[in-house]
């Protein structure tokens, strides 16, 4: 099942994955479910594609913390990710999965140096100001292991394209590549590379694949000054999942927001998605954590998120 494009999907990361949480997010409209990669194995994906459609759900993508800095840093241990990779892939077709996002993010993961601004009625969410730099409070891994120049990180990225995009297309499962996080073109002395539509067309054009797709994200984006609505027009044919989230400031210093007050104009992006065609599956990304919420996992706390599933929802509709 390559690449489901009857109808525009709301998909949620549950966090942590229950009953409960599943529930809540049933009851605000959630379509599909996306799984943090849960491990090697077949076991853990049909476990929770049980109780997601226990829920009354589909688990239908699996993103974050896949490993890939080995990968993206040509380090040793880097066939062997691939391999596991592969795995995944062929995984995930037998549990009924079909887009895997994935990222280059020579620092593992996104990035951030408070957990702790405060929002709208007092809600924290967080923010990026790169006079800090040297302090993270997400769950990246951080600084990379070594520096990548970006000329390797592009020659990486296509190896890894030639080597799993067989298996992918064998598979029907597509793959979409997040925009780096902060979108800065270099981070801790490390280039990045995927920080624009001009980078996202780049990957497509570099191993031409119905499986060779782009997860677009305009939260990750906008703070570079990216054109987001251009972008979906431009890059429409090859985006396989969407992330909403919405922030103010500049690359260097910016906040995330909730989504219906950063600068993002959120109803135009869902108009050119709308307009574009696009049908796949969009989710609520990082929310602010509400009151009595222990902020923990910022972004990525329960109550703010199902705020945002629901304006996103109605936003969806008027669409």
């Amino acid at each position: 099942m390559l690449f489901d494009r009857m109808s525009m999907k709301l998909s949620m990361l549950v966090n942590p994955l229950t009953e409960r949480n599943l529930q809540l997010a049933a009851q605000v409209g959630v379509d599909e479910i996306v799984l943090p990669y849960p491990g090697p194995g077949l076991q853990p994906l049909i476990d929770a594609r049980r109780m997601v459609e226990a829920a009354g759900m589909r688990l239908a993508i699996v993103e974050r913390k896949i490993p890939h800095l080995n990968m993206v840093h040509g380090l040793p241990g880097r066939d062997a990710e691939i391999e596991q990779f592969k795995r995944l892939l062929r995984d995930m077709a037998e549990a009924g999965l079909s887009i895997a996002c994935y990222n280059w993010m020579p620092g593992e993961d996104w990035q951030r140096t408070s957990a702790t601004v405060r929002e709208r009625g007092g809600a924290l969410v967080t923010e990026f100001n790169l006079a800090d730099v040297g302090r993270n409070v997400t769950d990246a891994d951080g600084r990379p292991p070594r520096r990548t120049t970006a000329a390797a990180l592009w020659d990486n990225l296509k190896r890894f394209l030639d080597d799993v995009l067989p298996v992918a297309e064998d598979c029907g499962v597509g793959l979409a590549l997040h925009p780096d996080d902060p979108p800065l073109a270099e981070l801790n002395g490390q280039p990045q590379i995927i920080t624009s539509n001009e980078a996202l067309e780049r990957v497509i054009q570099l191993a031409p694949s119905p499986a060779n797709g782009i997860c677009y994200c305009v939260g990750s984006l906008h703070p570079a000054g990216v054109d987001v609505i251009a972008g979906i027009r431009r890059l429409a044919g090859h985006i396989l999942f969407v992330h909403a989230r919405n922030v103010r400031g500049s690359a260097r210093h910016f906040v995330e927001t909730w989504h219906d007050n950063g600068e993002i104009d959120m109803p135009a992006v869902f108009r050119a998605l709308n307009e574009a065609g696009y049908a796949g599956s969009v989710r609520p990304d990082h929310a602010p954590s509400m009151a009595g919420e222990t902020n923990e996992t910022p972004g990525y706390e329960m109550l703010g998120r199902l705020f945002a599933a629901g304006y996103l929802r109605g936003i969806m509709q008027a669409a």
